[in-house]
This record gives structure tokens, sequence and C-alpha cells, in this order.
């Protein structure tokens, strides 16, 4: 097989750069994929990031998302840029018939997301979704044990996660922007987002009629944090929720419970960054995260109270050897979701993220 010819946009050779961290690592080693183009601001910055992260030298840098769009030898179009950009990012390749990937959320707001799905369904595009948390390892375990019966029949879900930000009533340099609704990353939609949907994956979809979402806006002035650490004196307004929650019933049979809470702010010292609990007639299964989600890392404990056997027992998750465990954390889900898309493995796509944006606007019409 050929391997996925990759035009990216966003490969940055800036400290903390996304797509660097997160997508290149595979993209580099795998050889079902070769980055034939680079896009960024200017001609100069992606000659940059191509010399920089040695990459071929036949690799084509360009300044356009429509000159990117263009070239024929891209099989893949990736979009790796803020939240409020991937509608004028994605939309030029969409329409020159390309085949796209868009970080997760697909849009910074539930009307463009359903344009995006609309054209690549029009055009039978394939498409993914940065929806990550389904292909780590850890949550794929928790659904084989879900399906499998390990657990008996399920009862309750329970997710608690707590985002490390905004401490002090400040936003940092990083996460500014989460204080603007309009630009479409924030708590709710980047972090919520990806959670709910590694939940749902996982123990299966909400029943319709049968939840209630909640999202509250307790932090509605912050200072900012300037690059020495001082925060200013100024507060500035914030209209995204800091507190998101759910309450409802799954469809599955029997009809179980989920409790879902979404924090920000200082966690528990020495505590993990999330708890997932699942309730069974067998026993109980509690697996914890370093993160606030799933999908940035392996669980750090993956514990069965089996209360046939009345002892408690450990699993250990299939991470695929060190292929996978030498990757930087924020590399090792979304290379899973690449593998799964160039070997024809289940990995989300737009219609799928269509379906989350549309729950998420559901948290929205409640925020107080």
């Amino acid at each position: 097989m050929a391997p996925v010819r990759v035009g990216i946009v966003g490969l940055s050779i800036k400290p903390g750069a996304w797509a660097t961290l997160a997508h290149l690592p595979r993209l580099a080693k795998s050889p079902n994929y070769q980055i034939v183009a680079v896009c960024n601001s200017s001609i100069e910055s992606s000659k940059a990031a191509i010399k920089e992260l040695k990459l071929p030298e036949s690799t084509r840098a360009y300044d356009t998302y429509d000159d990117l769009a263009a070239d024929k030898d891209v099989d893949l179009y990736v979009v790796s840029t803020r939240a409020d950009t991937h509608y004028n990012v994605a939309m030029p390749a969409l329409k020159a018939g390309r085949n796209v990937f868009v970080e997760w959320p697909l849009a910074a707001n539930t009307e463009q997301a359903k344009e995006m799905a609309a054209i690549a369904k029009e055009k039978n595009l394939r498409t993914i979704i940065g929806l990550q948390g389904r292909m780590s390892p850890s949550v794929k375990k928790v659904k084989q044990l879900v399906e499998s019966g390990a657990l008996g029949e399920i009862h309750s879900v329970n997710f608690q996660g707590a985002i490390h930000v905004w401490q002090n009533n400040a936003a940092s340099d990083r996460y500014h922007y989460f204080m603007d609704r309009k630009i479409g990353g924030n708590l709710l939609t980047i972090y919520g987002g990806h959670i709910l949907d590694s939940v749902l994956y996982a123990v299966g979809e909400l029943k319709p009629g049968s939840y209630t979402p909640l999202a509250v806006n307790l932090r509605r002035k912050m200072h900012l944090m300037k690059s020495d650490g001082s925060l200013t004196e100024e507060l500035y307004d914030k209209d995204t929720p800091d507190q998101i929650l759910l309450q409802g019933q799954l469809e599955r049979h029997p009809s179980a419970v989920l409790s879902f809470h979404l924090r920000a702010g200082d966690r528990f010292i020495g505590s993990p960054g999330s708890i997932w609990r699942i309730y069974g007639t067998k026993g109980e299964l509690a697996v914890e995260f370093a993160s606030a989600g799933p999908q940035m890392a392996k669980a750090t404990s993956f514990r069965f109270s089996n209360s046939e056997k009345g002892e408690i027992e450990e699993f250990v998750t299939d991470e695929g050897g060190e292929e996978w465990t030498d990757l930087p954390t924020q590399a090792q889900n979304i290379g899973r979701l690449y593998e799964a898309y160039a070997t024809g493995e289940p990995y989300a796509d737009f219609d799928l993220a269509v379906k989350r944006h549309e729950l998420l606007d559901e948290f929205w019409a409640t925020l107080k």
C-alpha cells in the first residue's frame, strides 16, 4: 500500500506547538504516511519548519490554504490550528475534494461544523475528527470490559475530572482564549467534548430525553497572567463555563445512569486529574488518569473491585510496545488515530463531530 501523502497546516517550530508534539512524531515514523507539504503563515515559516524538523527536502512549502488544497499530491489535508480558524483552513480543502483531518472541535460553532460535514458528504470524502480518546488502549479496555459482561449488568457510570487551570483567578498565556466563547475552544468544547466522547464510546450513547446538562460560569472576570508570571491588575470578562455537569441515563439495557462533572481550578493535592467509575452487578471498575480526560495518556490506575471474589484485581492495558510508548504522550493516541485511518479501522469522522457539537449546544443553552 502506498503511503498516505499528508499536507499539514500548523506544523510550527514554536515551543509547545501542538502539531509538532502530537502529529509529527508518528507521521514521521509510520510507513503508512509521508509528509509532502507544509503550510504556515509565511513561506519562510514553512521552510523553517521543513528544515528544523528534518523533513525531506522535497517537502513543499506553502503560505495559503488554497495553494495547499490545490496540491494534487496531497491525499490527506491536516488542520492543526486554533478552533476559530478550523472552518477557514479546512474549507478550501473540502471544496477541492481533499480528504481532511481536523482537530477537535471541528469548528467554532455547530453551524460551521454542519456545513463542513455536508460538503464532505456531498463530495464523498473521508474525514477524521481529532477525538483521539477513543483510540486510547485504556478507553478501549474499558469498552471491552463493559461489552464482554465482565462487570455484569452496568448500573451506573460516574466521571469526575478537574483541569488544572485558572488558579488565583487568573488565565495563563496558554489558556487566555478559553475565556472567549466565540473562539470555540474552551473548557466545555475541548475538554468536555473529548471526555464525553471517550465515555460515551466506551459505555454507550445517552438515552434521548433522559439527561440534564448544566454549564455554569462562576468566574465571570479573571486576571491574565503575564509572561513573567505576575498578574494583571485589570479583570477581564469570561463568558465560558468553569463547571460542567450532566446527569441522565444511557441507551443500553438496563438503562444505566450517568453522572458527569468537569471543573476548572486547583486539583486536590496529590490526586489524579480524573476518576472514572463504572458499577456493575459483578463489581466496580475504577480508572484514574493524570489528566482531566482520558484522551491524553494511559490510565495511571486500572482496578476492579470483584464482588464475586471479594478482591481487587489490577488490570494492565497493552500499549503496543515501544513504538508507541517511546512517542511523546501527546502523540500516542493521535498516532493511533492516524493508523486507524490508514488501515481501515473504526475512527470518528465529521458526522460524529456534528453529533458531539449538538450535544455541547445543549450545555450552552443552560449557561448561567
